[in-house]
């Protein structure tokens, strides 16, 4: 059974989020317990022999300099229970630094945007994880907690996949010496030309309307075949050039075996970074070619057409396989996305905080091997909440875990989304309320 200490005179001012009446005191302690961000309670018994219950969203634990003295009132928290199970009682806690205390879990979540390669990394520099969850109280729980972010409707430019090439990446491989340096203050892919390359799992976008995006920056001297990213070997599919002959250039082979699209434009610029775009338009039957955010070049394409299949694993960051030949210089934030993005709209995709937002990072994933979600500190998969017709695992890259703000269900979906996510540890010691300070330790 939860149970609650109490302390007579005071009350927790300023963090009030409901009042209710009940016909005696331990009923505003349910009303607590029932109401998931609720962490204490004041209570006042009236003349009447009804009781107010006040609901606080906080705790003396997180606020101690609010608990203040009121004549009449009675200060109710929740209590740790030894040997307590599940099904007995609830312990829930608000703690100091936006951390939160759900049974035997520590959870905060970040309103920081990150993939969710970033956002594990910067669990694991605090000693967490992403959090597991594990029962549908926790489930509701975490849910509630998503309030706390405004959310920006679903993402109509469809992220197929994003790789931020500063280390998080899961799934890119270096190859011949490829590494991540800062350049210009932002961790970034470097290839030094001479046989480094990095690569991607293959991604299925070829049938939609698509976008291939990414930052670069040539280092001189330049090698005369600069592939941004490409599936340019037998039997070759698309491949998208920083520098081919001093131009940018797009090109693939269709379904009906033609050299479609073959754009070559523009003149990218040398040891300074700049924004290429390749866009697929099936609705307008139209390839285009961008550079830092302005159409240079267009090429008409056959309404039905699309990318030849073929059955290649994995595709190329900076090299033109069938040549051998790579890339001198830095790559960041790769990006395809399942439509044709505007001039506009590639400019929102460089900043995180212009993306859509629907949901939140949790740790379920299937990177390792497809179809079997695990959590990343190997607990048992055993509650699952997944929203209707998921997991769906779209353009076959599904890779990683949402919550949802608006149901609190989960979502597979591509783990270069860059959301807000949900942490979780384990406290040192246990929270001791009798403590003067009402401070835990972590």
């Amino acid at each position: 059974m939860t149970k609650f200490v109490k302390q007579e005179g005071v009350a927790l001012e300023n963090h009030v989020i409901t009042t209710v009446t009940a016909t005696e005191p331990v009923k505003c302690s349910w009303q607590c317990v029932d109401t998931p961000l609720c962490f204490s309670v004041n209570v006042k018994i009236l003349q009447t022999g009804w009781v107010t219950c006040e609901l606080n969203n906080s705790s003396k634990t997180a606020d101690p300099q609010d608990l203040m003295p009121r004549a009449g009132s009675q200060y109710q928290q929740m209590m740790e229970v030894d040997h307590c199970t599940v099904g007995e009682c609830i312990y829930k806690d608000a703690l100091p630094d936006g951390w939160y205390k759900f049974g035997s879990k520590l959870i905060k979540l970040f309103p920081e945007r990150r993939t969710w390669g970033q956002a594990r990394h910067s669990c694991q520099l605090i000693g967490a994880e992403l959090v597991s969850i594990n029962r549908e109280d926790e489930n509701e729980f975490i849910s509630h907690l998503l309030g706390q972010i405004k959310t920006k409707g679903k993402d109509s430019n469809q992220i197929i996949a994003h790789w931020i090439l500063d280390g998080t990446d899961s799934d890119v491989s270096l190859i011949n010496g490829a590494t991540y340096e800062e350049e210009d203050g932002v961790k970034s892919l470097y290839l030094s030309g001479s046989g480094a390359h990095a690569t991607t799992p293959a991604v299925d976008f070829g049938k939609t309307s698509f976008t291939i995006a990414s930052w670069v920056k040539l280092q001189s001297p330049v090698n005369y075949y600069s592939t941004i990213y490409s599936d340019w070997s037998h039997p070759v599919k698309f491949i998208v050039y920083a520098y081919s002959s001093g131009s940018l250039r797009f090109g693939g082979i269709n379904n009906k075996e033609q050299f479609k699209p073959w754009i070559t434009a523009g003149s990218p610029p040398i040891d300074k970074w700049f924004h290429v775009a390749a866009i697929w338009d099936r609705n307008a039957n139209e390839a285009r070619l961008f550079l830092d955010g302005q159409k240079i070049g267009t090429d008409p394409v056959d309404n039905g057409s699309y990318l030849k299949d073929n059955s290649h694993s994995v595709y190329d960051i900076g090299l033109k396989r069938d040549a051998g030949v790579t890339l001198r210089g830095y790559l960041r934030d790769l990006t395809i996305i399942g439509n044709a993005l505007t001039g506009e709209e590639l400019a929102n995709i460089t900043d995180p905080n212009k993306e859509p937002l629907d949901g939140v990072w949790i740790g379920l994933n299937d990177v390792s091997t497809e179809g079997t979600f695990c959590w990343p500190d190997d607990t048992h998969v055993t509650y699952t909440k997944w929203a209707s017709n998921q997991p769906d695992n779209q353009y076959d890259y599904q890779d990683c875990v949402e919550m949802t703000i608006d149901e609190g269900a989960w979502d597979d979906t591509s783990c270069g989304r860059q959301l807000p996510f949900v942490v979780k540890r384990k406290p040192k010691l246990s929270i001791n309320l009798n403590r003067p300070s009402g401070k835990p330790e972590f």
